[in-house]
C-alpha cells in the first residue's frame, strides 16, 4: 500500500510512552482483511459473509465469479496472492511486525505494517514489534503465520462454502485442500525470486 497523508491530531496518545497523536492514511485496492470476514463469521452472519465474499470477488477476483465454486475460488485466489506476497517479503528481508488476521489484506497487498523493519543481517528469529515477545511474527515465522491467517479465512468462509457445495464435509475437505497449496506456492515464488 502507499502512503497518502500523515496528519497530527494535537492529542497525546499513550503507547509504551506518551507520544504525539496522528492519523496515517494509506491507499490500497481495498481495506478488506481476513479479520473482516472473521467479524461476520463470529456474528453467525452467513448472509453478511456471502455479501462480503461477493464484493471481494467482484473487486479483487472477478474470474472467481465464473468458477464452479466461486467462494472456493476466492479462497484459492487469496492463498495464491498471499504466498507470492510473503515470498517477496522474505526475499527483501522484510519483517511485517504484527501480521495478525486484521493486518492481512485479502487483495494480496502489504497493509497495516506499522512496526516493520528490514533485516540488516540474516536472522530468522528477528522480530521488530515490541508486542511480539515470543517471535510469532519473526522474520522466519512469516510463512507459518500467514498460513495460520489463511486458515482463519477458510474457517470464516466455511458456511458459504457449505451452502455452495451442499455438504459440510465436502466444504471442509475443499478448504483444507486449498490451504495445502500455500506451502508449495510460497516455495515456488521464493525459489523463482532467488
Amino acid at each position: 500500500t502507499r502512503a497518502l497523508a500523515a496528519v497530527t491530531t494535537g492529542e497525546r496518545v499513550l503507547r509504551e510512552t506518551v507520544l504525539p497523536g496522528a492519523v496515517f492514511t494509506r491507499v490500497a485496492a481495498s481495506h478488506l482483511r481476513v479479520g473482516t470476514f472473521q467479524y461476520f463469521a463470529a456474528q453467525g452472519d452467513t448472509e453478511g459473509t456471502r455479501k462480503l465474499a461477493d464484493y471481494a470477488i467482484g473487486r479483487h477476483y472477478p474470474t472467481a465469479a465464473r468458477a464452479k465454486h466461486p467462494y472456493l475460488a476466492l479462497l484459492d485466489g487469496v492463498i495464491a496472492r498471499q504466498a507470492q506476497l510473503v515470498a517477496q517479503w522474505m526475499l527483501l528481508g522484510f519483517i511485517h511486525g504484527v501480521m495478525n488476521t486484521d493486518n492481512t489484506s485479502i487483495s494480496g497487498e502489504t497493509i497495516d505494517y506499522g512496526p516493520c523493519a528490514f533485516l540488516e543481517a540474516y536472522d530468522p528469529a528477528k522480530v521488530f514489534s515490541s508486542i511480539d515477545q515470543y517471535g510469532r511474527y519473526a522474520y522466519g515465522n512469516q510463512p507459518t503465520a500467514m498460513h495460520w491467517n489463511l486458515a482463519r479465512l477458510a474457517e470464516a468462509l466455511l458456511p458459504v462454502l457449505e451452502q455452495e457445495m451442499g455438504d459440510a464435509e465436502a466444504a471442509l475437505a475443499a478448504a483444507k485442500e486449498s490451504l495445502t497449496a500455500f506451502g508449495p506456492q510460497f516455495e515456488a515464488a521464493r525459489i523463482a525470486g532467488l
